[in-house]
Parts: structure tokens; C-alpha cells; sequence
């Protein structure tokens, strides 16, 4: 007798195969049968007009910090996924110096919009150690997950305050490979770096990887091509064409590995260059290399605000304004004559998130004040000014 039956579905495998009606018989937690069953089962349930697939894997999520204070990982299994890989775009909190702490979660607070009272509270920030971390959180998780060994988490512990500004040394790029390897060792997926211009610390400053030399990059993808089942993740920041195809290219000749890269997303506006971007993947494949790219399956909404700062520095001439304190920021965004000019500057076609500020495209989220709140949800008018 079965555990299960899954009667009447349209199961999709995942092979590639079309989905195609039948049942699902389930014995010992394992699949037993596919197809029209008739053995008898403990438990029936009736999947007419539904899809029946495996679990889903989440390759690209930063629950990192998340999984200290919610072991479910939401929203992420009520939505089918079953595994999820965090620690991407060299964003990992392990493995973690004594005194980096701070400068990490801060760093998480600005690029990922983590709320820094969570990352405070929540987070216990007391290992060093990659398996230290993966300790911390085994038992925990109500779906399976891997991390990758964050670029930026390596250079802060080695580096310190000179991750930031300044080239490694040999010794200190030695020290990141071995720190890197012993991370792997420990459970690490893979590594994970960014250069994009998207990406800057509490400070307004580049993240630690976008301090990198090319070579540092190489030297420590190199590294995964001596552990089975790793791969790489990058992003190559914004606006940008076949030299940054090439780099990616490099990276995965290094490695040895598929190098997934972030993010794709086409739209009626951009086709030209979706298609510049889609063109890494064969220039990779002409080189011997594996390029693809990570997308999401729906329009993409994204909540962003001028305080993070997050999206919005890559603007033209924006970055500078977001290394002021709020007060500062809140002076300039009352004099007419800046706010103006800082529409003329993130218009500027020379720059490569100029399409962003399409600024009837936005709409009011959240507003401070309850004198403001008939304004939530409303989009915003085609003036910059407004």
C-alpha cells in the first residue's frame, strides 16, 4: 500500500518533458510510481486542475540574516520552493571577523533593505568560522538551503577597514584564498562577487568587492574548481556590453563552472540591449565557458526610497547626495533649483540607469504622516519637480 496518492494532476517534472496528466504514488517519503495508479493508499488528495512538480530552487535569495529569526523562510515555501541558496553577490555574513559585524549589517541594511534593528536584535553575529555559521542554523530551516562564501564578507575579514579603498596586497589576497577554500570546506556553495555600481555600503562607499582588481576576482573563482558541486555568482553591474561578457566569460574558465549572473530584465524599452545582454551566454559558449542569466518570471516591482539610496545612487551624479546625513539631503530636496538638477542629471542618457527615472512610473508606498496618507498608492506625476 502507498503512503500517498496524488490523483489527476498535470505533473511537470522538471526534465523539460511537457507536462502531461497522472498521478503520484508516494511510499517512505520517497516518489514510488508515476503514471495511472490504482494500489491502494493511506491518503488520497485530488489534484484535478493543478500542477504537481518537485520543489522549486531559489538560486538567488539573502535570507543570510533572515534565518536566525525565521527558520521558515518566508515567503518563499508558499510559493513552492523548497531550496533556497542565500549569500549571493558577495553578501554573506560568514565568514565573519570579530569587528566586522557592524560593518556588515550595516552594509546589508543599505544594499538589501534589511531593516538594521533586525539584523541587530536578531542576529547572534558570535561565530567566525563558515561552519560556525552553518552550525548555527542546522535543525532551523523548514526548507533546504546552501549559502555561498560572500567576496565582500572574505575582504572585510581579512582586509578590515582597508576592504574598503584600497587594492589587496599579496599576502592579503593569499590569506582570502585560503580563508575562502577553508569556507568551502565547511559547506560553502560557492563564491559570490559584485562590481556593479548598485552596490554600496552604510556609508555611500563601493562595497568591499568593487575594490577588487580583475585578477583578484580570477584568482579567487579559481578556487572553486577544486570542489565538487560549486558554482560562481556575479553581477557585472549596469549599461554594460561584451567586454563585461568576456569578464564573465573569464570567470567561468577559471572556475570550471556555469556562472550565473544578475540580473536580466527585459522590457518593451530595453529589448536592444536584453539581447546584448542574452549574447554573453554564447559568447561564453564560444569560448568553452558557461554564462546565464538569472531573470524573474514576472514584472519587476521594486520598493527603493532616498534614504537607503539603494538603486537610486547608480544615477547619474546621484551618489554623492546619499553620503549626507538626512538633514543634509532634506535641504537639498527643498531648494527647487537642486531637485531640478538632480532630474536633469539622472535623465542623462550617457548613464546606464537613465531609464529609471521614468518618474510617472513610481507610485507613494508609505508615507510618514497621517496628513500624507491620501497620497499612498497614488502614482507620481511626469514632473520631476512635483
Amino acid at each position: 500500500m502507498l503512503d500517498v496518492v496524488i490523483k489527476g494532476g498535470t505533473v511537470v517534472d522538471g526534465s523539460g518533458a511537457p507536462g502531461r496528466q497522472a498521478d503520484v504514488g508516494i511510499k517512505d517519503g520517497r516518489i514510488a510510481e508515476i503514471g495511472a495508479i490504482d494500489e491502494p493508499a493511506r491518503e488520497t488528495i485530488d489534484a484535478t486542475g493543478k500542477v504537481v512538480s518537485p520543489g522549486f530552487v531559489d538560486v538567488h535569495t539573502h535570507y543570510d540574516a533572515q534565518a536566525f529569526w525565521d527558520g521558515t523562510l518566508s515567503p518563499s515555501p508558499y510559493h513552492g520552493v523548497t531550496t533556497v541558496v542565500g549569500g549571493n553577490c558577495g553578501f554573506s555574513i560568514a565568514p565573519l571577523a570579530p569587528e566586522a559585524g557592524e560593518y556588515l549589517m550595516k552594509m546589508l541594511s543599505r544594499v538589501e533593505g534589511m531593516p538594521l534593528e533586525s539584523l541587530q536584535e536578531g542576529v547572534p553575529w558570535n561565530w567566525q568560522s563558515f561552519g560556525e555559521y552553518l552550525d548555527q542554523l542546522e535543525g532551523r530551516l523548514s526548507v533546504n538551503a546552501g549559502f555561498m562564501v560572500g567576496h565582500s564578507a572574505i575582504r572585510r575579514t581579512v582586509m578590515g577597514e582597508r576592504a574598503v579603498g584600497h587594492e589587496a596586497t599579496e599576502e592579503e589576497l593569499q590569506q582570502m584564498v585560503e580563508l575562502l577554500r577553508a569556507s568551502m570546506e565547511e559547506g560553502g556553495m560557492g563564491f559570490s562577487s559584485t562590481i556593479s555600481s548598485t552596490h554600496n555600503d552604510y556609508d555611500g562607499n563601493p562595497v568591499p568587492s568593487r575594490h577588487a582588481t580583475k585578477e583578484e576576482i580570477l584568482t579567487l573563482s579559481r578556487q572553486v574548481r577544486d570542489f565538487e558541486g560549486t558554482t560562481v555568482e556575479f553581477l557585472p553591474g549596469v549599461g554594460w556590453g561584451e567586454e563585461e561578457a568576456n569578464y564573465m566569460a573569464d570567470i567561468s574558465l577559471e572556475a570550471q563552472r556555469p556562472v550565473n549572473w544578475n540580473v536580466l530584465v527585459p522590457n518593451a524599452q530595453n529589448i536592444a540591449h536584453a539581447e546584448t545582454q542574452l549574447a554573453a551566454t554564447d559568447i561564453a559558449r564560444k569560448r568553452g565557458a558557461e554564462v546565464l542569466a538569472l531573470t524573474v518570471p514576472q514584472p519587476m516591482t521594486i520598493r527603493i526610497n532616498l534614504d537607503s539610496g539603494f538603486v537610486f545612487d547608480a544615477l547619474h551624479n546621484w551618489a554623492p547626495f546619499f553620503r549626507l546625513s538626512k538633514a543634509e539631503k532634506l535641504e537639498i530636496l527643498k531648494d527647487p533649483a537642486k531637485r531640478k538638477q538632480m532630474g536633469e542629471d539622472a535623465q542623462n542618457p550617457d548613464s546606464p540607469m537613465h531609464r529609471l527615472a521614468t518618474w510617472e512610473n513610481f507610485s507613494f508606498d508609505q508615507v510618514q504622516k497621517d496628513s500624507l496618507m491620501e497620497h499612498r498608492g497614488r502614482r507620481r506625476g511626469a514632473s520631476a519637480d512635483e
